[in-house]
């Protein structure tokens, strides 16, 4: 018999999403990290480093019960704002254009989080920062401003949800 995920179990699913080998795209896992670093965690609370997972994640959440009641994204963007601001969008405003990227900004993620909220009851936030620059090649690391924004936005959620 297959086991329920945890992520699942839990009241609150915090989804760190993006690749941490791609500069500012390692944003929300960076987050993941600090929060289970700096804060403790309720037991109504599952963290999670997504990665690039995320999609796997959200359709096993859609497939079965028990499921969150709220499902938080935090991943790096690019809506031309100052690099590390921090910004909460709407699932309607999730790019559509990036299909070939890892991270929340492709459509059938999008698509499923607008499931996952219309048809399933979950409350879904998508807290961003927008990148510096997310380079073509592999290189690590988050760009100054994104890390500055780091412990701003770890901040922003415990006050919400711990």
């Amino acid at each position: 018999m297959e086991q329920i995920p945890v992520y699942c179990q839990k009241e609150i699913l915090i989804a760190g999403c993006g690749n941490m080998f791609f500069g500012d795209d390692g944003f929300g896992p960076e987050v993941i990290k600090y929060l289970k670093k700096k804060y403790t965690i309720p037991d109504n609370v599952c963290l999670m480093d997504a990665g690039t997972s995320i999609r796997k994640i959200l359709f096993t959440i859609s497939l079965g019960k028990p499921r969150p009641e709220v499902i938080v994204i935090i991943d790096a963007v690019d809506k031309g704002k100052k690099p590390g601001e921090i910004f909460d969008i709407t699932i309607e405003e999730i790019p559509e254009e990036k299909i070939d990227d890892f991270s929340i900004h492709q459509g059938p993620s999008s698509n499923l989080l607008k499931e996952l909220q219309d048809f399933c009851s979950i409350k879904v936030i998508v807290k961003a920062c927008q990148v510096k620059t997310i380079p073509e090649t592999m290189l690590p690391g988050l760009s100054e401003p994104v890390k500055k924004a780091v412990p701003l936005i770890a901040q922003k959620i415990a006050e919400d949800y711990f």
